[in-house]
């Protein structure tokens, strides 16, 4: 489950209590999470700003979309130094809408749309 967020009430799960998947890769920082539903938020509806987009792995935003839709997450260690016990706190969360492939995304960079900043990941 995936879920939680910087604000009491995080746009990114709107009004949901978090995401289910199955974790398929962990590689070093990083979380691959293949959602059981297809996720689509569309940022203007939660009153969010455009999201910043890294297309498929970029040391800096690609551009900004206000749509993030996919069934994969990318979940980025937020803290240096954390490890992959649970529960992981503060995990970055990015949404693709295909499989991303780690070794594309820069040290520092991002994939997919990013959503959220301080996620939450616990095995359920």
């Amino acid at each position: 489950m995936v879920a939680g967020g910087y604000d009491s009430k995080p746009a990114w799960l709107a009004g949901g209590e978090g995401y289910r998947g199955v974790l398929v890769e962990l590689q070093g920082t990083r979380a691959l999470v293949r959602l059981d539903d297809e996720l689509s938020l569309d940022s203007r509806e939660l009153g969010e700003n455009a999201w910043r987009d890294f297309g498929g792995g970029s040391k800096d935003a690609v551009g900004e979309t206000w749509v993030a839709k996919g069934k994969w997450l990318v979940l980025s260690m937020g803290y240096v130094g954390e490890r992959w016990e649970e529960p992981v706190r503060r995990v970055h969360v990015s949404v693709c809408d295909v499989r991303p492939v780690f070794e594309r995304i820069p040290d520092g960079g991002g994939v997919g749309v990013w959503v959220e900043s301080h996620a939450t990941m616990r095995h359920i």
